[in-house]
């Protein structure tokens, strides 16, 4: 459960491709945190951010939500203009598209409008959400590419996200797109030792107390490479292969809570 004494809000992190259309389970338990008043929808992570942004207009009408703002960023002056910051004031609700991850980075980060949906996380209970690219760009530090060449070296880049959730990275798609190997060889780069990839349709929620559960149809896996007692990362040259072995992995289903400090399932 929250702690009644934070005003940090949830964080809601997709997998990607989650059902808009039927049941749309995955966003109604978004919807419900904090029973959200007013949403605020930012598709600047995609190239068609019109159609992107109607579509989940529409997915939040459908779940009974009245107030619904479309925020169309697609330069980073627009970042800083007062209008758009009163919409973010005025939110209970920020929810990133899918799309690319760089894209919505180079356009947002360090900009008067992250900043401010920043501080009201922490201190004033909003809830972030984010799908496929909008979720791996909440983390940092943020991967991308390397999806078919996961563990040669070299092949996964990264930069600095949005840091909503700190050295764990996060990755989208992950069962559909095998990405396994992509988040295990980021991990041997030691800049974290830890990752969350999450299946389509399905989400985690991570609680003021770090701790995070698990809605919807597919699976979460937990990476950690901390206890890793070979690895010839070190050893090797930009596109060689690497081997290593003493990966922690963890499957989590529908309804797990996890315990991020820990690094455990409490149930």
């Amino acid at each position: 459960m929250k702690n009644p004494k934070s005003c940090k809000g949830n964080l809601v992190l997709i997998g990607g491709a989650e059902d808009r259309n039927k049941e749309k389970a995955v966003l109604e338990n978004l919807v419900g945190l904090n029973k959200a008043q007013k949403v605020v929808i930012i598709p600047t992570a995609t190239l068609y951010p019109g159609e992107c942004g109607e579509d989940y207009y529409y997915a939040f009408r459908d779940l009974g939500l009245k107030q619904i703002e479309v925020l169309d960023i697609r330069e980073r002056k627009d970042a800083a203009e007062n209008k758009n910051l009163k919409i973010i004031q005025d939110a209970t609700l920020v929810f990133f598209t899918g799309g690319d991850q760089v894209r919505l980075t180079e356009i947002l980060l360090d900009t008067p409008l992250i900043n401010l949906i920043k501080q009201r996380f922490i201190t004033q209970n909003l809830t972030i959400a984010g799908t496929s690219a909008g979720a791996a760009a909440a983390a940092n530090p943020m991967t991308y590419d390397g999806d078919n060449s996961g563990l040669i070296k070299g092949s996964v880049k990264h930069s600095r996200g949005f840091g909503f959730i700190e050295n764990i990275t996060i990755d989208t798609h992950f069962v559909a797109r095998g990405r396994l190997g992509r988040m295990t060889q980021f991990l041997c780069n030691g800049y974290t030792h830890k990752g969350i990839g999450i299946d389509e349709n399905t989400s985690v929620t991570v609680q003021a107390d770090d701790t995070f559960y698990v809605s919807g149809s597919g699976i979460v896996t937990v990476v950690s490479t901390e206890n890793v007692h070979f690895s010839n990362f070190n050893q090797i040259r930009e596109n060689e292969k690497i081997s290593l072995d003493g990966i922690q992995l963890g499957f989590l289903q529908h309804g797990t809570t996890f315990d991020i400090k820990t690094w455990r399932t409490l149930h």
